[in-house]
């Protein structure tokens, strides 16, 4: 005759290691979702600032071409045309070079933090149970 267990029996090694092992691949699953979700977030959330940002720079641009052509103008007073051109090229090139590198000075570039301090506290667990409770 065929036997079969217990239901209420208490599961052995492998079927332990195999629901840790399952979990595992859950948690890590989770954890590569998160940033991920975060980034899509702020990404989202930013989508319509930018659009507003595009349009305006495209303006900017149009004034920016308008405001040379008014300067190159106004310094041919002087100037020959060419020689007022030159002096216009070389203002805004020294006026951008310095901008954008003010710019980039202040530049701050950060990362998904909750993605990252959650995997800090992650391994933090992962080292005080393995390790044991003194662990730090």
């Amino acid at each position: 005759m065929l036997e079969s267990r217990p239901v209420y029996e208490r599961p052995g090694y492998s079927t332990l290691i195999g629901r840790i092992r399952n979990n595992v691949r859950t948690y890590i699953r989770k954890q590569i979702e998160l940033p991920k979700q975060e980034i899509a977030e702020i990404i989202k959330a930013n989508l319509n600032a930018a659009k507003w940002f595009g349009i305006a720079f495209a303006f900017l641009f149009l004034t920016l071409i308008a405001f040379a052509v008014f300067v190159i103008g106004l310094i041919a007073i002087w100037l020959p045309l060419w020689a007022a051109a030159l002096v216009a090229l070389l203002l805004f090139g020294g006026i951008t070079a310095f901008m954008g590198w003010g710019g980039y000075k202040r530049l701050v570039l950060r990362g998904p933090t909750r993605s990252i301090q959650s995997i800090k506290e992650t391994v933090r667990w992962a080292k005080a149970r393995v390790l044991g409770r003194n662990a730090s």
